[in-house]
């Protein structure tokens, strides 16, 4: 009746062992073998407990060569492998994890070579203790890598699986013919509750991990937490975008998101300071730290010319003939610059909307006791009382401050401008504004990342610092907060 004629000799009937001769009996030359241990159905195992086990070790030892096989890649070329990782192989074992009961013991062997082979390879770092491991478990947008303990996750893949698809499951064992027009809500409803008690476990651990992690490491992962700051992790590694790291540069990213000693550093820096990460961040030794502010100023003046009337890189504000500033910190002078001007970005007729960028350093001694939010707000507010009035008076504009942290988080305000960015373009190419916006905040995550491995790798040298090059210097530094 319903069209559907199974091939005999392709079908296997599993049963219980006291009914294995009643089955054979029963379907004796049908072609239908009759088997009682069990056998692999859909990628999963049916039967006793004894030939489920088995299988599942089996397909462990193969995940474990296959992470095996991926650690020797990730040697030398890490990002890549971590993309295959975490959009491959995780799925062939979370798979298998949603299809099998009590299997947490089975998959320690997974952990194990996760743990002690491909973390190390992908890192450059070892060992990793269970703080660090757990950390690196989390998700991307929580501080982690989203490199999960399959032993810890697999009661709560089997449990979702089982949840989701157990009003499906009543239905076949009932033998009802007819789909119910609610199945599909309740499907919905079941992933709705499964992703809420799977965020609830996240943010648990996240709360737990923070209680015991040392203050420096703590606010490594408040800040690699932030919004923007895991693109470069969650794109895939495409270099005709952009979008792919070398290995060194990879496992420096890596190092600078959680704190941790990138290798190979020199001792001292040209400018005879002691080189650590935080110093590299801030010299202005090489320029690099204003290479970092241009890059940025660049790609938003790029955005905005696809968008916008006159967009102008580095404007010249028109000078002031005896109009009295408010704040004393605000700019006066003559020549005063900002870094983009655009027209009718706010869709306001003939406005001319002003914006200037500010990248600092988190991790900087002088922000240890200022919470993130704290510090955006602050910069915000600098760059407002120097330039806001005189934009709103004397330009009769809009002023925008886009602040930034080089860990690629950005501040209230830069975050409402880029999502107005993102939606004008994604109207004018047609396309989804939450694509574009992802693409948006990869290519800002990028240019930031890439800035501060130059701040960290880049060469320094006194030769270039003529005088004229200071000045230049110097100015270029004060659109760049430390």
């Amino acid at each position: 009746m319903f069209g559907y004629y199974p091939n005999a000799s392709k079908t296997h009937l599993i049963v219980k062992q006291e009914y294995v001769q009643s089955a054979n009996d029963l379907f004796d030359g049908t072609g239908i073998t009759v088997i009682a241990d069990g056998d692999r159905y859909l990628g999963a195992a049916i039967g006793t407990r004894t030939y489920i086990e088995q299988y599942v070790k089996n397909k462990i030892t193969e995940f474990v060569g296959e992470v095996k096989i991926l650690s020797a890649f990730a040697l030398t070329q890490p990002h890549a492998a971590y993309s295959a990782f975490c959009h491959g192989l995780i799925g062939k074992w979370t798979y298998l994890a949603r299809t099998i009961p009590h299997s947490s013991e089975l998959f320690k062997p997974l952990e194990d070579a996760i743990r002690t082979i491909f973390l190390p390879s992908l890192t450059g770092q070892s060992p990793f203790n269970d703080t660090d491991r757990n950390m690196l478990a989390l998700p991307t947008r929580l501080g982690g890598l989203g490199i999960i303990n399959p032993s810890l996750m697999s009661s709560h893949h089997y449990t979702t699986s089982v949840n989701v698809t157990s009003a499906l499951v009543n239905l076949v064992i009932t033998r009802t013919t007819l789909m119910p027009p609610d199945l599909e809500i309740q499907e919905f409803e079941e992933k709705k509750l499964a992703r809420n008690q799977r965020k609830a476990m996240e943010t648990k651990s996240v709360t737990e991990l923070l209680a015991i992690l040392p203050a420096k490491q703590k606010r490594s992962v408040e800040i690699a937490s932030e919004k923007g700051a895991s693109s470069w992790l969650n794109a895939l590694p495409i270099a005709r975008h952009g979008f792919a790291l070398h290995k060194s540069a990879f496992r420096d990213a890596i190092c600078l998101r959680y704190g941790w000693q990138p290798s190979l550093l020199p001792s001292h820096c040209t400018c005879g300071s002691l080189y650590t990460v935080e110093h590299a961040m801030n010299c202005p030794s090489g320029g690099f730290p204003s290479i970092r502010h241009n890059e940025v100023r660049n790609l938003t003046s790029a955005f905005l010319s696809e968008i916008c009337h006159n967009v102008h890189t580095e404007p010249t504000l028109q000078p002031l003939q005896g109009e009295h500033l408010k704040y004393k910190s605000a700019n006066g002078e003559v020549g005063a610059r900002l870094d983009v001007a655009a027209q009718n970005f706010w869709g306001k007729d003939n406005q001319t909307a002003y914006f200037d960028v500010r990248v600092f350093n988190p991790f900087a001694q002088s922000y240890t006791n200022s919470s993130l939010s704290k510090c955006y707000r602050k910069h915000e507010l600098d760059k407002k009382r120097e330039y806001e009035e005189r934009i709103r008076e004397i330009e009769h504009g809009s002023f925008s401050p886009l602040v930034f942290s080089t860990a690629g988080g950005m501040g209230p305000i830069a975050t409402t401008v880029y999502k107005r960015i993102a939606s004008l373009i994604a109207e004018k190419r047609q396309e989804p504004y939450s694509t574009t916006l992802f693409w948006l905040r990869c290519k800002l995550s990028f240019s930031l990342l890439r800035s501060a491995i130059m701040c960290l790798r880049g060469s320094r040298s006194f030769h270039s610092h003529s005088q004229h090059h200071s000045i230049a210097l110097a100015c270029a530094e004060a659109k760049v907060a430390h």
